[in-house]
């Protein structure tokens, strides 16, 4: 097949699942709300990401994922296909996640009197262990919050939540140049971060 046919093949493709997709959003507005699961099949591990791309924590980012859904289907009677679902869908989880961190922002972070109850029950042995892996959670998760916005986005829905640099490509609207540029970069500098023990060890 030549490039032509195939470039042409991919704009078909693209343009059935844009058809297929706004069918299904008009299906799920005029009462069909069991259909919204394939929604949220489709779509929970770009949210995910997404929202983690952002900087929120990771306890947080599945009660962000719910509403991001929520908001979703109490949008979807104004989905028309301008643009793509998933990039749509994206900027949503994207918007949620910036109002979560502007609340936090104004708070203190402290852990939840549950998580400070559990630490001192575990033996000692554990507790440390346990420990030691929260710190170095919370210094990848500030690592990551150091990249910038699109690198971080697309290091995210690259390796936590596994989509394909298409996907990817599709929900931030750049194109996969760009996108494997995001992700190479942000390795190079997480890898800088690693060596000038900003992570620990």
């Amino acid at each position: 097949m030549t490039i032509r046919g195939l470039l042409l093949g991919g704009s078909a493709q693209a343009v059935s699942q844009a058809n297929e997709e706004l069918a299904l959003c008009q299906r799920i507005a005029r009462g069909e709300r069991h259909l919204f699961g394939e929604i949220i099949d489709r779509y929970s591990g770009l949210v995910a990401g997404s929202i983690a791309g952002q900087g929120v924590s990771p306890s947080d980012v599945e009660d962000l994922a719910q509403l991001t859904f929520i908001n979703v289907f109490k949008g979807i009677h104004g989905f028309r296909g301008d643009a793509k679902l998933s990039s749509w869908i994206y900027r949503i989880a994207v918007n949620i996640a910036r109002q979560h961190l502007k609340k936090q922002s104004s708070r203190p972070a402290t852990d939840s009197m549950e998580q400070q109850l559990e630490i001192g029950r575990q033996p000692a042995d554990g507790r440390e262990a346990g420990e030691d892996s929260m710190l170095r959670q919370r210094a990848l998760d500030s690592a990551m919050a150091q990249l910038p916005e699109n690198q971080r986005t697309a290091l995210s829905l690259y390796y936590f939540e596994e989509l394909s640099y298409e996907e990817i490509s599709e929900a931030m609207q750049q194109n996969i140049n760009t996108v494997r540029t995001h992700i190479r970069r942000g390795k190079q500098k997480l890898a800088t971060m690693i060596d000038e023990g900003v992570l620990g060890p």
